[in-house]
């Protein structure tokens, strides 16, 4: 019986110890390194990306009109190298990088997912939002690429913010891209922004 206290004390003490390990497991959101008002991919930021074996992009650039789900769209074209489809998600915090520094950051602000056909090529129109107000919008000359994911503590709370809207129409994009600019641009998101943003259907 004098065993039982004894062997109470070593549960609790290992349950404490698992609960501890599994914090310091747990990677705490980065606090952004880049400056406010010159958004970059910086390395502290940047989570790697991948495309699925087979997957590449033969070009990638700004779109020349207004689509329903962005106002500053990215036109890609996908090639799948395979014989079978495959499902290719871009994710939410995916950034994509002009080659020449004039142009913008682009960034997707929810996942963007697509089937590509074996064996072909097809065109997708990326729901793409602009990360440096001061910089030039991408057109049919600004080619892009993708350095990484951005992750930071203030894109990822609006990412969770947008997660589950329907950023459509005018009104929608309007206050998703005013809300990225106040924290790329700005002095960081502000409470009526996040109330704009909580309220979109």
């Amino acid at each position: 019986m004098k065993q039982a206290p004894h062997l109470l004390r070593l549960l609790c003490l290992a349950a404490a110890l698992l609960l501890l390990t599994g914090s310091l497991c747990e990677k705490k959101t980065p606090e952004r390194a880049w400056e406010r008002g010159a958004f970059k991919p910086m390395p502290e930021n940047t989570q790697s990306y991948q495309l699925p074996a087979g997957i590449s992009i033969v070009t990638m650039y700004g779109y020349d009109d207004y689509i329903s789900k962005s106002d500053l769209p990215l036109f890609m074209t996908v090639r799948n190298s395979g014989s079978s489809d495959v499902q290719v998600t871009f994710p939410a915090g995916l950034v994509f990088a002009a080659s020449d520094p004039d142009y913008q950051y682009m960034i997707l602000l929810q996942d963007y997912t697509l089937t590509a056909a074996g064996g072909s090529d097809q065109d997708e129109i990326l729901p793409t939002y602009c990360c440096n107000e001061d910089l030039d919008e991408p057109d049919d000359e600004s080619f892009y690429s993708i350095p990484g994911r951005e992750w930071d503590r203030e894109i990822e709370e609006l990412l969770d913010l947008v997660a589950d809207k329907a950023l459509a129409g005018d009104d929608a994009i309007s206050t998703a891209q005013d809300a990225l600019f106040e924290i790329t641009d700005g002095e960081g998101l502000t409470d009526p922004t996040r109330t704009l943003l909580q309220n979109l259907p």
